[in-house]
C-alpha cells in the first residue's frame, strides 16, 4: 500500500509541477516478454525489436508481429549479463557483463566479436547507426573507442572520476559522456578533444545525444537537467519539474529534436519539449512482478510496423524490468 501511495504522490507532483495540461493515456498494448525479472533490456530506435536478457538466456522480439516466438541464446549466453543495446540499423546487438563486450549479427545470432577490458569495469555503453564504432565509459574515468570491424582501439582519460553515462552520435564523430567529478563533456572521437564541458552540482548520473549530435541532455544527481546546444555550448532550457530527486533510466531525442523521452525507475515515462523544458505526456508503466523499472524507450513517428498502427498517433514505446513491452499513442497535431 505505501508503494502504491508513493508511486501516487510521484505522479500528482510531477503533474503539478508543469505550467500546462499533461497528456497522459492507458496504453494501447501490453506483451509479456519474460516469465521472470529480467536481467538487462534494450530496444531498438524505432520500438520494432526488443533484447530482453534473463536467466533462461538472451532472446530477441520483434514486437511489429503478431505472433511472436523469439530467437534465443541459451541461458550460458545471459552469465552476469548487466548491459544490453540494440545498433540503430537493426544489424547488431551487444551484450556486456562489465568486463567485456560481445557483438552479435541479429540476422543469424552469430557472435562477431569480443573484446575483454583487464583492468577497467564497464559502466555504460553506445554504439553507432551503423554498428561499428562501440564507446565504452569506464569506472575509472577513461572512455575507450573500439571500431568493431578493424579491432582499432584508442583510450581516453576523459574525466577524474567515474563516467556512469555514455552516449554517440549516430555518425561515431562526437562523443557525451557524464561523470562523478560533476561534469560533462562533448568530445571528439577521433582524437579525444574536448568540445563542450558542461559543470554540475553533483555526480552527472546519466546523459544522451540526439542523433545528429547537435543537441545534448545531461541530468545530475540532485537538480541539474539540461537541455545542451551542442553547437555553441550554449544552453537551452532545464526540465521544468520541482522534483527533489529524478532518475533516467533511459532516454531519447524525436528525430526533430523538439521532444524528449524519458523513463525512470519508477514506473514513469515522461516526454518533454526541449526548447522549454516543458512536460507534454506522462505515462505510467505496469508491474508484472513488482519492480517495473523503465529500462529501455523507443519513439516510432513512421506511424506503421508497431505493436499498434495508429495514424494519428506516434508511438510510445518501453520495456521494464519485469519484462513487460508496452505501447502508448500520443495524438500529432498539424
Amino acid at each position: 500500500m505505501m508503494k502504491i501511495y508513493i508511486l501516487l504522490m510521484f505522479s500528482w507532483l510531477t503533474l503539478a509541477c508543469s505550467q500546462q495540461e499533461v497528456y497522459s493515456s492507458k496504453a494501447v498494448s501490453k506483451l509479456s516478454q519474460s516469465e521472470s525479472v529480467i536481467e538487462a533490456t534494450s530496444l531498438s530506435a524505432d520500438g520494432q525489436l526488443t533484447i530482453v536478457v534473463n536467466n533462461d538466456g538472451v532472446c530477441l522480439w520483434q514486437n511489429n508481429k503478431q505472433s511472436n516466438v523469439p530467437k534465443c541464446l541459451s541461458a550460458s549466453h545471459a552469465q552476469h549479463i548487466e548491459i544490453a543495446y540494440i545498433s540503430k540499423n537493426k544489424q547488431f546487438f551487444y551484450l556486456s557483463n562489465r568486463v567485456s563486450v560481445k557483438k552479435y549479427a541479429i540476422s543469424n545470432f552469430q557472435l562477431v566479436g569480443e573484446w575483454q577490458v583487464s583492468d577497467n569495469i564497464i559502466n555504460d555503453i553506445s554504439v553507432s547507426k551503423n554498428g561499428q564504432l562501440l564507446l565504452l565509459g569506464f569506472r575509472s574515468g577513461k572512455a575507450s573507442i573500439i571500431d568493431t570491424q578493424t579491432n582499432k582501439i584508442i583510450t581516453y582519460q576523459k574525466h577524474r572520476l567515474d563516467i556512469n553515462a555514455v552516449s554517440l552520435s549516430e555518425n561515431g564523430q562526437v562523443a557525451f559522456t557524464g561523470s562523478s567529478d560533476k561534469k560533462a563533456q562533448l568530445w571528439n572521437t577521433s582524437t579525444g578533444e574536448t568540445l563542450f564541458e558542461f559543470k554540475h552540482g553533483s555526480r552527472v548520473n546519466h546523459v544522451d545525444i540526439s542523433a545528429d549530435g547537435l543537441v545534448g541532455f545531461s541530468i545530475d544527481a540532485v537538480k541539474d537537467r539540461k537541455f545542451w546546444n551542442l553547437k555553441t555550448g550554449q544552453l537551452i532550457a532545464s526540465l521544468d519539474t520541482y522534483l527533489k530527486f529524478m532518475e533516467v533510466n533511459d532516454s531519447v531525442f524525436s528525430a526533430d529534436k523538439r521532444s524528449f523521452l524519458t523513463g525512470s525507475p519508477r514506473q514513469v515515462l515522461q516526454l518533454w519539449r526541449v526548447a522549454d523544458g516543458a512536460l507534454l505526456a506522462q505515462w505510467q508503466s505496469s508491474m508484472q512482478y513488482g519492480r517495473a523499472s523503465v529500462l529501455s524507450v523507443a519513439i516510432n513517428e513512421s506511424n506503421n510496423e508497431t505493436l499498434v498502427n495508429t495514424k494519428s498517433a506516434t508511438a510510445i514505446i518501453a520495456s521494464n524490468s519485469d519484462g513487460v513491452l508496452e505501447q502508448w499513442d500520443f495524438p500529432v497535431h498539424e
